[in-house]
Parts: structure tokens; sequence; C-alpha cells
């Protein structure tokens, strides 16, 4: 949207007819998310080789990721359960996230509830990638209730940093009424991790975040437009964008919003039918101006940014920073299909502005 992604565009332009077109890799530009953890070998990392030849031992056992997700959502229940009101609650429940998942669990401290919701957990569904390089992870999908009783599917990513403790990364809730995505596993039940480069599919895991920023940002008459398919978290957001803008206009305010990949990890995985799950983050920063006045009254603050600001109106500036976490399928090269936004949990995370 005018000069503010004109570069963005130009690389990735070009990044796509090298990518997506030809089939090779290229760089991206600024404000691509960093490539993640869990590069990979392809689908035949997770195959047998000759007759008699044994699978590789694995990085992370099944067993070790159970307990290690066991661990994790059994302390979101025991300190959830209670109001926090000391620290050290808040500084436990910290420390098990990391990420994305660090900057919303924070702001929710920070909000007026200066707690956490609570949910009840379901029995997870395991996807570990058998081979894998970077700090250690995987992904799980499991049953996540909400105090009202509203359940959802949730797809979880935890993280592993040398002897650290396992933490959550990223959690996404599924569209509802959704089934969980198909993830090809082995004979053994492990996943395969796709490397950040991977040419096998219409759109490789290092690209998705910022081609999807720019979809979220263009909407259909984006360069894009084809290769992620419409939806409330793609075009939809393009859309929002433009009505807010004259709506903003009315009111005093030069109105102002962009995506961009975060730097957070990027993980993928193949699934089934040969294609690729891809989790990733976004941040969006909304920015409201206040243009020389003729409406002759103060702007107020908007009503979902009072949790994170004390200020209730807009004297000059106001920016909202968003983090987004997301969950989107790829499907293989040559399928003729786009990839699609399946699953998403975001809000707001930091609100700055005099």
């Amino acid at each position: 949207m005018d000069v503010r992604g004109h570069g963005r565009r130009g690389v990735l332009a070009l990044a796509l007819a090298s990518a997506v077109v030809a089939g090779g890799a290229a760089c991206s530009g600024p404000g691509e998310a960093r490539p993640g953890p869990g590069r990979a070998a392809g689908v035949a990392a997770t195959t047998a080789g000759p007759t008699g030849t044994p699978l590789p031992a694995p990085r992370v056992t099944l067993a070790e990721a159970a307990g290690a997700l066991a661990g994790v959502l059994g302390a979101d229940g025991v300190l959830g359960a209670a109001t926090p009101r000391l620290d050290a609650e808040q500084r436990l429940l910290l420390a098990q996230t990391r990420d994305g998942q660090e900057a919303l669990t924070l702001a929710a401290f920070n909000g007026p509830a200066g707690k956490l919701p609570r949910h009840t957990w379901g029995t997870p569904s395991l996807l570990v990638p058998r081979e894998q390089s970077g700090p250690a992870w995987f992904a799980a999908t499991v049953e996540r209730t909400d105090a009202s009783g509203g359940t959802r599917t949730a797809v979880l990513t935890l993280v592993r940093h040398d002897r650290e403790n396992w933490q959550l990364s990223s959690t996404s809730l599924l569209e509802v009424g959704a089934p969980p995505p198909q993830v090809a596993k082995d004979a053994e039940g492990y996943a395969t991790a796709l490397d950040p480069q991977d040419t096998t599919v219409v759109i490789s895991p290092r690209l998705m975040a910022p081609l999807h920023a720019t979809s979220a940002e263009e909407g259909e008459r984006g360069f894009t437009a084809g290769l992620i398919e419409k939806g409330p978290h793609t075009t939809g957001f393009a859309d929002e964008i433009a009505r807010r803008t004259r709506i903003e206009k009315t009111a005093c305010l030069s109105y102002d919003s962009i995506f961009a990949a975060s730097n957070y990890p990027v993980h993928a995985l193949r699934t089934a039918d040969g294609g690729a799950l891809v989790l990733y983050s976004l941040i969006r920063t909304t920015t409201r101006i206040v243009r020389v006045d003729p409406c002759g009254s103060d702007t107020p603050v908007p009503p979902e940014a009072r949790e994170l600001t004390t200020a209730r109106f807009i004297r000059d500036e106001l920016r909202i920073v968003e983090t987004q976490q997301y969950v989107t399928t790829v499907p293989a090269k040559n399928s003729g299909r786009a990839a699609r936004v399946i699953g998403y949990l975001g809000g707001l995370t930091k609100v700055t502005g005099n």
C-alpha cells in the first residue's frame, strides 16, 4: 500500500518468479521471517531405505514429546485455575512460553484481567518430525475448551533450545468444525519436516509469511491473487483496511495498517497429499495520526486498544501492534490449487502513542 510496501512487492515478485514459478529458491524482502528451525530432508527421510536399512533415530522421540506437552498443558491447567496474584505465578507461566506465544501471554497479564483465560485440554495428537536441525521442535493438535464450554482444535508448537526446558512457541485455532490437517507419517508415527526453501510445494515455507502479509495488505488486486485463497485473514484484512481508511478520515485521522513477517520461527511439515502444513507468525502495525483537526474535539482511543494503554484520547499518534499466529496448508506444486489459511490466533501485544 503506497511507498511502504513498494520495495517488498518488487523483491517478492522476483522471489515468486524464481521460487514459485521456476521452482528455485530466492531471497525475500525486508520483514521476512527468519528461516525457522526444523530444516530437514524431504519425504525420503521418513521412508525406509533398501531392505533391512533401519529408519534414522528420531531427534525427539514420541514419548519425549508426549511428556513435554503434558507438562506444559498440565501446568497451564494448575496455574490457570487460580487468579494469578503473585509475580511468581506469572513468571512460571511466562517461563513456559517463547516467541509469539510469550508476547501474547505477557499482553494478557498486562491487560485489565491480569491473567490468562482458563482452558481445559483434550488428548493430543503428536506431529513430531523424525529429522530436524536447529532448535528441537514438534507440533500437536488438541481440543481446547474455554470457560464457556466452547471447543476448538488448537495447533501447538513447542521448541527447545539446547538444554533448556520445552516452551510453547505458538498456538493457533483451526476454523470452527474444521478437521485437523492430515500430516504424512512414517511407519513409526513420525512426520517429515520441510526445508524452509522446499520447492516441491506452491509456496516454499520461507515465503509463506511475507506473501501472506502482501495478501493481507493488497487483497485481490495484489500479485499474490491466486496463490493464497481469499478469506478473512487474507483479502478480508485488505477490505477492512480500505473501509477503515475511509471511516477514520471522517474522524480527522490518517489511518494505515501494515503486515510483516515476524522474526519468530517458521515450521513446516509434509502433508499426506504431498503439500505442506506451515506454522508462522505475522506482525500487524496499525497507526492513526491526528490530522489538522477541523472536528473540534478530542479523538478517543479505540476500545480494543484501551486494555494496553491508560490514554483515552489520541493527541497526536496512536500505534497498535498485533501478534498473529497462523496455520496454512500449501498444496504440492502443479496441483492447480492455492494455499489456504486454516488456523489463526492473535491479539494486541503493544500500544504506544501520545
